[in-house]
């Protein structure tokens, strides 16, 4: 049970076994006509002596669950627990009753531990239940997790291979008519590779880092595409501690080179936007190329974009669920648009 876990069972505990007391001190009042001091005392101080008691059950039965596998074994632990709860209980009942006074003539220890044997057991298996559904909630929030990861894991997995070999064929198209430019893009590749292996099995990185990670991408486009590329950056200072998911903007960009820059024989510009609006951190990735032939596919429905763009979207919804915005649009002035909003944030997702 973690800390912020413990003390709301402490505050649940508390709650619950408090206003039971109330309501017990007023029935034994208004139906028993028990004095109303005596019949509070009495009956808050039993039902709050449950408090620590149950943490302690609650605690056990997460620690210690019944599973298939090992029932036998836990079964005994938990009868051990009722025995050792009700004697607990009753000892400390008898104790303090010349206190107290719940009884009129406080009975031997024996008669006042069978009550507590009869009585306590429910209530030990009720908390205990409480403890059961926590944890089997706890382990399908887990699997649901582990599973969203490994998707997570899956779609990132297909990106490396993806650009590694569109990379490729940018080298293979300069072999022959430019051998120091596929030079330097073999060089970039190893700088790419090495950046990407070092976040391997990270999801998130800050926006800083990713830009980062994508500039060797870049250079390999620049040497390319030589003059007919021309990268720029508008990006705001408060957006660049931002948590972004690892690879997000190469995609992006390569989907403004190779579907907005590449088919057209004129220079081009591939325009990177960050910005902070409220609590979304809006991504841009604009380029003045030949723009969409159809009309303006939303890709959050899945249409628009090449392979890049889809994984994305998949790695988006799996991070961000229905939390998240990417638009493909026709840009003002003539080229495309990729629009991405996800939830800004600092810290990195738990």
């Amino acid at each position: 049970m973690g800390r912020r876990r413990f003390w709301q069972g402490w505050a649940a505990a508390l709650a619950y076994w408090t206003f039971a007391g109330l309501v017990s001190a007023s029935e034994a009042h208004s139906v028993g006509g028990v004095g109303w001091g005596h019949a509070l005392l009495t009956s808050m101080t039993a039902h709050l002596l449950w408090v620590p008691l149950t943490i302690a059950i609650l605690q056990l039965g997460l620690r210690f669950p019944i599973e298939r596998r090992r029932w036998p074994s836990r079964v005994a632990l938990h009868v051990a627990g009722v025995l050792v709860v009700a004697s607990f209980r009753a000892a400390i009942i008898f104790s303090l009753d010349p206190w107290v006074g719940w009884y009129a003539q406080r009975p031997p220890f024996p008669e006042v531990l069978t009550h507590a044997l009869f009585t306590n057991p429910f209530i030990y298996l009720t908390v205990l239940g409480v403890a059961h559904a926590v944890y089997y909630a706890d382990q399908l929030q887990l699997r649901d997790t582990q599973l969203a990861r490994a998707q997570l894991h899956a779609l990132k997995a297909q990106l490396h291979p993806h650009f590694l070999f569109n990379t490729l064929n940018s080298i293979a198209a300069l072999v022959h008519r430019d051998p120091h430019g596929s030079e330097r893009m073999i060089a970039q590749l190893s700088d790419l590779l090495r950046s990407t292996l070092d976040a391997a099995g990270t999801e998130e990185v800050s926006l800083q880092e990713e830009l980062r990670s994508l500039q060797p991408y870049l250079d390999i486009q620049g040497v390319r595409f030589a003059d007919r590329l021309t990268v720029k950056q508008d990006i705001a200072q408060e957006a660049l501690t931002a948590r972004v998911p690892h690879l997000v903007l190469q995609p992006l960009v390569e989907n403004a080179i190779q579907h907005g820059i590449a088919p057209g024989t004129e220079p081009g510009t591939v325009t990177l936007v960050a910005r902070r609006e409220g609590t979304e951190l809006h991504l841009e990735v604009r380029d003045d190329g030949i723009g969409l032939k159809e009309h303006p596919a939303d890709v959050s429905r899945g249409t628009g974009g090449g392979r890049g763009l889809r994984i994305t979207r998949e790695r988006l919804l799996q991070l961000h669920g229905g939390a998240h915005r990417l638009e493909l649009r026709d840009a003002v002035g003539g080229g495309t648009t990729v629009a991405l909003a996800i939830p800004f944030r600092t810290e990195p997702s738990p």
